[in-house]
């Protein structure tokens, strides 16, 4: 799983024992150090650490950058003095090389004063040559706080990419709720306020036509008013419905979810180039709350299928495991490049969608590649009540 903490890369968590405790690959060290017998006493506490290591020694400034250059390792450890200069030059350059690579340095007898320079000029922690025997339990606390700062950092990205969008939901909810408000104003007023105003003249004539008599019209003058305004009842009725289908999916109260999501479907084919296809497992008794928003997922689906995906083909499957609903719905269409999931610039249909989906605790998967479409998989638990 890919997870970017910030830290400068974007880190498989579960390849990297700086971040998995259970990694059995390796820790890679890098160690400058220019003494043979110091580099032997530390090869012999690091083979006493809890993960395995991996050591590589360079012996100057000049090899140190090198060797960063040709590879990243997890961990350095520096001797402060070496022929070429000093640990601070290689904590400079591994900072420039490859930064955020935690940094121990090592010090002689007589130099632990130096520890506070190098810890404010970004090492992680200090240790004595004549106490290598604590390395493993050095190494040990270097990678519990890495851990603890790297899950802190992410954390408050995550926190930071949720608030973003969470307003910008929220700005987008109140414009379409504005919009909404007009379009129904409109359709009120232009069309079925008009309706009802022909309606009502219509009556009137036919009272004035009775009223008249015994100057009555012929009869076939009246039945053919009477068929006019049978007409224009009915296209009253039909915009009723719209209006009230465009506030509730009333199918979802009187014929359930599947007839509902059929119904979506058949509107989405009668209206677009792009056919869309429907396989429905049959569904158990859902709440109200899962039923909207399922429907509202799908319907927020097709309306992305037909606004940006440019497809010839699309698909809605819900299958229906003992104690799990999966929706899937794809399309061939032109997908969606360099796909970030946790970009704050995702497109606030998607995070509409996915939001619906952590009302209810699923677990929500959007993969897409550039002109080869794209798949949307959710995966409900059904609650054992139901």
């Amino acid at each position: 799983m890919n997870q970017n903490f910030g830290l400068g890369h974007e880190y498989q968590i579960g390849d990297n024992p700086l971040l998995d405790p259970d990694c059995l690959i390796p820790l890679s060290v890098l160690h400058l150090e220019d003494n043979d017998i110091d580099a032997a006493i530390f090869k012999a506490a690091s083979l006493r650490c809890s993960k395995d290591l991996l050591v590589k020694r360079v012996t100057s400034i000049e090899a140190f950058k090198h060797a960063l250059e040709a590879s990243k390792p997890h961990l350095i450890c520096a001797d402060h003095l070496l022929p070429d200069g000093s640990g601070l030059e290689a904590l400079r350059a591994s900072e420039q090389l490859s930064p955020n690579i935690p940094f121990i340095v090592i010090t002689g007898a007589g130099q632990e004063e130096l520890a506070v320079d190098y810890l404010k000029a970004g090492a992680v922690h200090y240790l004595s040559k004549k106490k290598l025997d604590l390395f493993p339990e050095i190494l040990d606390q270097v990678l519990k706080n890495y851990r603890a700062n790297a899950l802190h950092t992410w954390s408050e990205i995550e926190r930071q990419r949720l608030t973003e969008e969470l307003l910008a939901l929220i700005r987008r909810v109140a414009e379409e709720n504005d919009e909404e408000k007009r379009r129904l104003s409109r359709d009120i007023h232009d069309q079925l306020g008009q309706e009802l105003t022909a309606l009502k003249l219509g009556l009137f004539w036919i009272e004035n036509q009775i009223r008249k008599a015994p100057s009555f019209p012929s009869q076939s003058a009246v039945y053919e008013k009477i068929e006019h305004l049978l007409s224009l009842n009915t296209s009253i009725i039909e915009e009723v419905r719209d209006i009230a289908h465009a506030l509730r999916p009333v199918v979802l109260d009187h014929v359930g979810l599947s007839a509902g999501l059929e119904t979506l479907v058949q509107d989405f084919n009668r209206r677009e180039s792009t056919f869309c296809g429907l396989n429905l497992d049959p569904l158990p008794e859902l709440s109200e709350n899962l039923r909207t928003d399922v429907f509202r997922i799908v319907q927020e689906a097709l309306t992305n299928i037909s606004r940006h995906a440019e497809a010839n083909l699309a698909y809605i499957s819900l299958k229906v495991s003992q104690d799990q609903i999966t929706l899937e719905i794809g399309d061939d269409g032109k997908g969606m490049p360099k796909l970030d999931q946790n970009s704050p610039a995702i497109g606030l249909g998607l995070v509409g969608m996915r939001e619906r989906a952590r009302n209810h605790g699923a677990h929500f998967t959007v993969t897409s590649q550039e002109r080869m479409g794209t798949s949307i998989v959710i995966e409900f638990r059904i609650p054992s009540s139901l």
